[in-house]
């Protein structure tokens, strides 16, 4: 990581004042590594110094400072705690593509059984997919090659209460 446990608590710090205007004083409580950058916790000061619940401010999603660049992010604590936070990041700000579960499977299936079982494979568990859009994913994989991403968006089941998105507060630090 190009961006130190110091600076990252820095940068926090800064914003953690910027922040402030007239409400209560605000504290780092914690920074952990992650394979994305550093992930911050904060809270009022005095929650810090006291841990009494009347201290406790609702609502301070974790930070996280890029290890690469410095930017800042707000992660909503629910997906935090309850998603891929960290494949979701790199899918939007560092344009990995989001892993295709159907892949391998339908490989193996192509390479077992060839072209149309494979397609059929695919239809099954991704009902969205047309055939010839199924066709396409299958020729892709014939060719060796990754299929489409506008394909493989159609393979993955809608969410019925898909996380909160991260946001990025602030540019790149450094």
């Amino acid at each position: 990581m190009k961006i130190s446990k110091a600076r990252a608590i820095d940068l926090i710090a800064s914003r953690l004042a910027e922040d402030r205007g007239e409400g209560p004083e605000l504290a780092i409580l914690g920074v952990s590594e992650t394979p994305v950058g550093w992930l911050v916790g904060w809270n009022s000061a005095r929650y810090k110094l006291n841990h009494a619940l009347e201290d406790f401010l609702v609502g301070c999603c974790p930070y996280l400072v890029d290890g690469d660049d410095g930017s800042i992010y707000v992660i909503p604590g629910e997906t935090l705690r309850t998603s891929e936070w960290q494949t979701m990041f790199l899918a939007q700000y560092k344009g990995v593509p989001l892993p295709d579960v159907l892949l391998e499977t339908t490989r193996l299936q192509f390479r077992k059984s060839g072209r149309i079982p494979a397609m059929r494979h695919l239809r099954r568990n991704a009902p969205m997919l047309g055939l010839s859009q199924a066709d396409q994913y299958v020729h892709a994989i014939q060719r060796g090659a990754r299929p489409p991403e506008e394909l493989v968006l159609l393979t993955r089941v809608p969410e019925k209460c898909p996380p909160l998105p991260i946001r990025r507060l602030t540019g790149p630090a450094v």
